[in-house]
């Protein structure tokens, strides 16, 4: 669990994710999707965003958790 906390909280982890996300909503794999009927096209956007929507719950989640601990320290501290 801590590996993947420190996987979520890397910038390249960060920049990986918004470059996949971006391709899966361009043509090539829009066509593919959409291929077998408008329903797929949507089925296809829907688990896309849902995914994408759980990956930045998951990262802010790690980031927050990482902030409140300092935060928590500084005015304990002070």
């Amino acid at each position: 669990m801590m590996r993947l906390k420190q996987v979520l909280r890397q910038p390249e982890f960060h920049a990986f994710l918004f470059l996949f996300l971006f391709l899966l909503g361009n043509w090539p794999f829009l066509s593919i999707a959409g291929s077998n009927g408008l329903m797929s096209l949507f089925l296809f956007l829907f688990v896309v965003w849902a995914v994408f929507i759980l990956l930045l719950f998951l990262v802010q989640r790690s980031l927050r958790r990482d902030a409140s601990g300092e935060d928590g320290d500084e005015e304990g501290g002070g």
